[in-house]
């Protein structure tokens, strides 16, 4: 069992303070050591309300018991699968009576075993666009409409380096992080001036996923807190986040320092080596 995280340190930028008292969405939230615990974590120091959102139904409850103890805020856990056609019933049962001004659009689903993508049975390449695409376009829809109505709220979408880049053996993931990236960057433009904020997350390797990166240089594979605060230090202020250093060193050398071709080679032979692959 996971040892209880220590109580983050509040945001140096105050990006948070207009929402402190209200209410964020956290999608992916239920796993104590996932990036989407972390964003909630952070938010609940800030002093936010949290409804929690995750298919993993007993584990969300125990988080969003974890953050009511731990920071004395309101909380409410929504167990839904977001791969299923909008609208949401439980999700709209869970909001119904609230306003929700700060979405953090963290939820994936990608197969442990890192297939080839012809080797990815059809209908999983249907659920991965269900989940990591078209739920996304749901939440936003659904959530933004109603933030600039109200002409106030934030919108965090956390993407993925390989939607810049391309990602051998995660390709259909690759492909709906750039889906991610598109939608956001439209998104922040289209909203400029309304009040509703809209930020990218560029997200490397993380610590979030047990042993399934232990063959990855450990320097390249990020704690999930530090993330947290980076990217909602940065709400308001940037359109795109590439948090950690050594992160926005190997993003821009790909996309900046390299040619197409042989960064998707690079790539592919980085990930080969890392997923164990023959090549």
């Amino acid at each position: 069992m996971l040892e209880r995280a220590r109580r983050p340190a509040p945001l140096k930028r105050k990006t948070i303070a207009p929402y402190s008292h209200r209410w964020a969405l956290v999608t992916g939230a239920a796993r104590p050591e996932g990036l989407g615990y972390a964003f909630a974590r952070q938010l609940a120091v800030e002093g936010m309300n949290l409804v929690l959102v995750d298919v993993l139904g007993e584990e969300l409850q125990s988080r969003a018991d974890e953050l009511h103890s731990d920071f004395g805020i309101e909380t409410r856990s929504v167990a839904c699968d977001l791969g299923e056609p909008a609208p949401y019933d439980a999700l709209e049962d869970g909001v119904g009576d609230i306003e929700v001004d700060v979405v953090v659009c963290n939820h994936m689903y990608t197969p442990t075993d890192t297939p080839a993508i012809l080797d990815v049975p059809l209908e999983t390449q249907s659920r991965m666009l269900d989940i990591n695409a078209r739920a996304y376009s749901n939440l936003v829809h659904r959530f933004g409409t109603a933030m600039r109505e109200r002409g106030r709220g934030a919108i965090v979408i956390v993407a993925s380096g390989v939607g810049l880049t391309s990602g051998p053996y995660n390709g259909v993931y690759a492909a709906n992080k750039a889906f991610q990236i598109v939608l956001g960057e439209t998104l922040w433009y289209e909203l400029k001036g309304t009040g509703v904020d809209v930020l990218v997350v560029i997200g490397g390797l993380m610590n979030t996923q047990g042993d399934a990166f232990a063959k990855f240089p450990r320097l390249l594979v990020a704690e999930p807190e530090p993330v947290a605060r980076e990217v909602l230090s940065a709400l308001g202020r940037k359109h795109m986040v590439i948090p950690g250093i050594v992160n926005r060193t190997f993003v821009l050398a790909q996309t900046r320092l390299m040619s197409r071709r042989r960064t998707v080679s690079s790539i592919g032979r980085f990930l080969e080596k890392g997923l164990n692959k023959s090549g």
